[in-house]
């Protein structure tokens, strides 16, 4: 009797779903585009989420001043932050006063709302990626700022190329006995749009790149994605006609259950990416 209650018991899964185009670290950062305007050169990026995990030392705690903000890497030189830390209101300017990683995040989020978007001009030079940064000073040259710990620099559109992806703000599975719950699948449809043709990747991942995204504290109920019925960490590549035509892709979400789920609510978010080759 007890195992036929156990079967009947229902619960609701749902998969959260937020969409950007690189992430960095614990900031999920979207390069829009590189334009050129006046004689001069602006980086347009969004700022999707960011997490952290707890304890981690922040590196600039107890400098005299630290900024903390988006900026693009040159090939040969470190930024200066001044276009995204005077030029716009774009960065956090006490970053020195927070202990750890945590601490600057809720700083940042909490004088930014998430997303957030900006505009900022940077030097007309060869710039191979878009970041966040920190550093003690702010230098309309070349300066000595350095990545965010953990952070990675993500690949800047082309010239004049700038893209959008869209997916469902979630995926429900809706109500599922214990019994259904192991390899349920669910599908949405997302849409990439480009202003030049060329060729993106779209790939899909849990928030620390990981391909399983647990649904529960007890890692005991998880997800795995596929783009277009590629594995979402290795993803898809897919080809997009040029004047913002959208192309769609499909998502497919599958259920995993390491042990008979109790009746309940459950969800998790997925990053979905776009990523320019």
């Amino acid at each position: 009797m007890c195992h036929i209650k156990k079967s009947l018991l229902k619960l609701v899964a749902l998969l959260f779903l937020l969409s950007t185009t690189q992430v960095y670290g614990g900031a999920y950062v979207m390069p829009i585009s590189i334009e050129e305007e006046r004689g001069r050169t602006y980086a347009t990026m969004e700022i999707i989420a960011w997490t952290e995990e707890e304890g981690i030392p922040n590196p600039c705690y107890g400098w005299n001043q630290c900024y903390v903000g988006p900026d693009v890497q040159y090939q040969d030189n470190n930024p200066g932050m001044q276009g995204a830390c005077k030029d716009t209101d774009s960065c956090l300017k006490n970053a020195h006063l927070y202990q750890t990683t945590a601490d600057v995040m809720r700083a940042y989020k909490k004088k930014f709302a998430l997303p957030f978007k900006t505009r900022f001009p940077i030097m007309p030079l060869d710039s191979k990626c878009i970041g966040l940064f920190y550093a003690h000073t702010t230098s309309s040259r070349f300066g000595d700022a350095r990545q965010y710990p953990g952070s990675t620099c993500g690949k800047l559109p082309p010239p004049r190329q700038s893209c959008s992806i869209d997916v469902p703000a979630e995926i429900s599975y809706g109500e599922l006995t214990a019994s259904e719950v192991n390899n349920a699948t669910r599908q949405a449809t997302g849409y990439v749009r480009c202003n030049l043709a060329g060729e993106i990747t779209v790939l899909g991942m849990s928030k620390d790149r990981q391909e399983k995204i647990y649904l529960d504290s007890g890692q005991k109920l998880y997800s795995t994605l596929k783009v277009e019925d590629k594995e979402g960490l290795k993803g898809a590549r897919i080809f997009v006609e040029k004047g913002f035509a959208p192309k769609s892709f499909t998502l497919t979400s599958q259920l995993h259950a390491l042990s008979q789920p109790r009746a309940g609510k459950y969800e998790g978010t997925a990053i979905i990416l776009l990523s320019y080759n």
